[in-house]
């Protein structure tokens, strides 16, 4: 009897469902982001946290998911061991890699001083209309790789 039943269901209750999922797929929310403004709080936080060396006004640059889990020992100490032999004295955000259908947005960013170059990967939590925040942030020693969605960031100045 119930073989009988599954069989003779009608299209329409396969499609329905599909259509259901498809409408579904259609509410995600659309992210807009403004690299720009995404660079200029990196920079921001670059200058306080690593050329400045001020670890408390870096500290208070992260994003409160961020604080949750890392206290400001715990972040002195890992911008400690990112510049183990020597700080920055210029950064400047060079690349933008947007993070699609996410709330955030990479900046690479390249740091110098006499000596030695620095290479910065800041996600930065955030959309054009609520700003940005830095969520991580990781050095190489070397420039990131490249990427199909890596972009130069230019700003609106110019």
């Amino acid at each position: 009897m119930l073989a009988m039943l599954a069989a003779t269901r009608t299209w329409s209750e396969h499609f329905y469902p599909l259509i259901f999922a498809i409408g579904l797929m259609g509410c995600v929310e659309s992210v807009k982001h403004d690299e720009v403004a995404a660079g200029k709080k990196a920079e921001e936080f670059a200058r306080i946290a690593f050329v400045k060396q001020d670890i408390e006004n870096g500290y208070a640059l992260l994003a409160d998911a961020t604080k949750r889990y890392v206290s400001l020992e715990q972040f002195k100490t890992v911008v400690s061991k990112l510049h183990p032999k020597a700080f920055p004295r210029t950064v400047t955000a060079s690349e933008y890699q947007p993070m699609h259908g996410e709330k955030a947005i990479y900046i690479f960013l390249i740091g110098d001083n006499s000596g030695e170059h620095f290479y910065y990967r800041l996600t930065m939590e955030g959309t054009a209309t609520t700003g940005y925040r830095v969520l991580r942030l990781d050095r190489s020693t070397a420039p990131y790789p490249p990427s199909n969605d890596k972009q130069s960031l230019k700003t609106r100045e110019g």
